[in-house]
C-alpha cells in the first residue's frame, strides 16, 4: 500500500485520484504481480468522495490505495475546476468560480481533449474486465466475492464461456455493516469461511463488491492477511456482468449522459444520481469559495 513517489494526482475534497491511463493500471498490475508485491485498486466516484466527507475511515483506506482511479466524469468536472485559480474578493470570486464551473461543464461537449488533460475518466468496470481478459491471457487465478443474491456466481460462469484460460472461484460473502465488518456472529463465521477459500485458492486477482464503503473497509482490514496478487472493489460490476442489469449505451458514455440512463433503467438509484449530479458538483463550488 506504499505510494511511488512519481505518481500524479489530482485531489478531489481531500481524496487523493491518480493521474493515470488504463494501459499503466494494467502494466502496474503485472509488475506488482510479477515481483510479488500485493496492491488493491479503488475507484472513487462522486458518491464515494462524499462519504468520505463524514467518514475519515474510508478516507484514509481511499488515499492509502496503491491506485485510485477517477470513476466518473464528474470527478474529472472537480479536478479541472478546482485547479483554476479565482480572485480572492469574495464577491467576485464567488461570480468567477460560477463562470468557470460552467465553462468546465461546457467541455464535456466541446473540448475533451483539454477536460481530460489532466486526469483521465477510467471506469471500474472497464479496468475490470480488462484485468479478466489479462488473468485469461496469463492463465491466472481470480476470486469473485461479494455481490448482491447469486452475482458473483453468474458472472463467473458468464465469462467462463469466452475467457477459458483463467482459472475462477466465488464466494457470496458475509452481511457487513457499514464498517466493513460482519453484521452478526453467524456472518463472522461465513466472513472466515471467506477467507479460508481465498486463502487456499491463492488468487492472483480478487475482486470485492460489498458497496461502498463496506467493500473499501473489508480489503483495507483484511489486507495484511489475505494470500493474494492484488485486490480491486467492484462495485456494481458484477450485477451488469451476470445479466441482471443493462450495461448503458456507448452513446450515453460518450456523450457523459450515463446517469440519464441509470436513472430511466434503475429509478430507484434516484437519491444516489441526484448527489452526483447535483449535491456533489455544490460541495466542490462551496469548498472553492471558502479556500484561499
Amino acid at each position: 500500500m506504499t505510494q511511488n513517489n512519481i505518481r500524479k494526482y489530482g485531489n478531489i475534497l481531500g481524496i487523493d485520484i491518480d493521474s493515470t491511463t488504463a494501459p499503466r493500471v494494467l502494466a502496474m498490475v503485472r509488475a506488482h504481480i510479477a515481483t510479488g508485491r500485493k496492491f488493491y485498486i479503488v475507484t472513487p466516484n462522486p458518491e464515494i468522495v462524499l462519504k468520505a466527507q463524514k467518514d475519515n475511515k474510508l478516507k484514509e483506506v481511499i488515499n492509502k490505495a496503491s491506485i485510485s482511479l477517477p470513476d466518473g466524469i464528474a470527478i474529472i468536472h472537480a479536478d479541472k475546476f478546482l485547479k483554476m485559480t479565482a480572485p480572492k474578493s469574495k464577491i467576485i470570486r464567488w461570480l468567477i468560480c460560477l463562470i468557470q464551473g460552467l465553462f468546465v461543464g461546457l467541455t464535456t461537449f466541446s473540448n475533451k481533449k483539454w477536460l481530460f488533460s489532466d486526469l483521465k475518466l477510467i471506469k471500474g468496470r472497464d479496468v475490470f474486465m480488462d484485468l479478466m481478459h489479462l488473468a485469461n491471457k496469463k492463465g491466472w487465478r481470480v476470486f469473485f466475492l461479494g455481490g448482491k443474491e447469486n452475482e458473483a456466481e453468474l458472472s463467473a460462469k458468464n465469462l467462463e464461456k469466452s475467457l477459458k484460460r483463467v482459472k475462477l472461484q466465488f464466494f457470496a460473502g458475509p452481511l457487513l455493516n457499514f464498517k466493513g465488518e460482519p453484521q452478526t456472529p453467524e456472518e463472522e463465521k461465513i466472513e472466515t469461511e471467506a477467507v479460508q477459500k481465498i486463502n487456499s485458492f491463492k488468487p492472483h486477482l480478487l475482486f470485492v463488491a460489498f458497496e461502498a464503503p463496506k467493500q473499501e473497509k473489508w480489503v483495507f482490514r483484511w489486507f495484511p492477511k489475505l494470500n493474494i496478487g492484488g485486490a480491486m472493489v467492484v462495485g456494481g460490476t458484477f450485477r451488469y456482468i451476470a445479466g441482471k442489469a443493462p450495461l448503458p449505451p456507448k452513446w450515453t458514455e460518450e456523450s457523459s449522459l450515463e446517469w440519464l440512463w441509470r436513472l430511466w433503467t434503475e429509478p430507484w438509484r434516484i437519491r444516489r444520481i441526484f448527489n452526483a449530479i447535483i449535491i456533489f458538483p455544490i460541495k466542490v463550488f462551496l469548498y472553492k469559495l471558502r479556500s484561499n
